[in-house]
């Protein structure tokens, strides 16, 4: 069976990080999330599934009646709650080094979807590949603020995104994002996006040490290698049956050609990685479908659509055999932390 090329997991370092914002609001931690607090972890090697990190975001936001908690959680991140990244960030010589770093070791302070860095003649563009895996919103909100908040630590002055890009719906009021970011915050985007400026790049850092950052990043390697890899094949066929799904049930044919070779070769070369055509496009399948799930501006009907099922029904069955409940008794249970603020 087709496994993601991500765990969809997050250090548990980041819970100890809710954990320590519960406390400085004056409540008991384990008695709001239900979760015991986590031993500490230097390295971050422990990890949560990213869907149980949703699930305590929520009810802390429930429990805090506060929408706003992934803005104010992420502006109290400290290197501590990155593990290894983050004491390797402040040691880095600038903020050009950082961020490059902070690409080569996302997986490990970040587990669930990829990140690449693109230039623009404007800028440079950090983008989140969300076309097989999205996070509920209170996660993307809380990663962007503790990011935003986490560079902004590593330099003297004052240093602010160009534009921040959410792909979730904006809320009542967008103006504590931009009061937070200080720059333009969008919602509904095709994929969520941080830019900052070139000037940024050659800026030094507040605490570099060229001996400690050695040491460091010789151990996130080690970390890094440790971390289990898919076939670089399985990759791309995964992004092309993302591609291809509004259009139908993609064929092997339509993504052998758009990957220059035959099918019968595909057919090898994904055998060869232990996986098929077949549980491939499950997979695709059934990861985007969890992740439409969460947007409630999209019917059940709408999301069939998107994953290429000529029905509603066929959807629902092949959602109930990979995932033991029917769509709509999972978007119900997605929902619950959010609906608790409005009744």
């Amino acid at each position: 069976m087709a496994k993601p090329l991500h765990q969809r997991v997050v250090p548990s370092t980041f819970t100890l990080l809710l954990h320590d914002y519960l406390e400085s609001c004056g409540y008991v931690p384990d008695e709001v999330l239900g979760v015991s607090r986590p031993a500490v972890d230097p390295d971050g090697q422990d990890r949560v599934d990213v869907v149980q990190w949703e699930q305590m975001l929520e009810r802390a936001m429930a429990h805090l009646n506060d929408r706003q908690l992934g803005l104010k959680l992420g502006a109290t991140v400290r290197a501590r709650h990155l593990g290894v990244v983050g004491h390797l960030l402040l040691a880095s010589e600038n903020f050009g080094v950082a961020l490059t770093r902070l690409e080569q070791y996302q997986r490990l302070i970040f587990d669930a979807i990829p990140m690449t860095r693109r230039e623009t003649p404007d800028a440079i563009e950090m983008v989140w590949d969300i076309s097989e895996f999205r996070t509920g919103i209170l996660v993307g909100e809380t990663g962007f603020a503790a990011m935003v908040q986490f560079c902004r630590s590593l330099m003297e002055g004052r240093a602010d995104p160009h534009s921040v890009d959410f792909a979730h719906p904006p809320p009542d009021d967008i103006r504590p994002y931009e009061e937070f970011f200080r720059c333009p915050v969008r919602f509904l985007c095709p994929a969520p996006i941080i830019r900052v400026g070139y000037e940024l790049l050659a800026r030094p850092l507040r605490k570099t040490d060229a001996a400690l950052e050695k040491l460091l990043e010789q151990h996130a390697q080690r970390l890094l290698a440790q971390l289990p890899r898919q076939e670089p094949v399985v990759m791309q066929v995964r992004r092309v049956i993302a591609e291809l799904l509004r259009d139908g049930e993609p064929m092997i044919d339509s993504v052998s050609s758009q990957l220059c070779c035959s099918p019968r070769t595909l057919q090898r070369q994904l055998k060869a990685a232990g996986t098929s055509f077949r549980d491939e496009t499950n997979l695709v399948r059934n990861e985007l479908g969890k992740s439409y799930l969460r947007d409630e501006q999209l019917t059940l009907a709408d999301i069939a659509l998107l994953l290429g099922y000529s029905e509603h029904s066929a959807f629902t069955r092949a959602f109930r055999k990979q995932n033991g409940c029917t769509p709509q008794q999972l978007r119900e249970r997605l929902q619950t932390g959010w609906h608790a603020l409005d009744r």
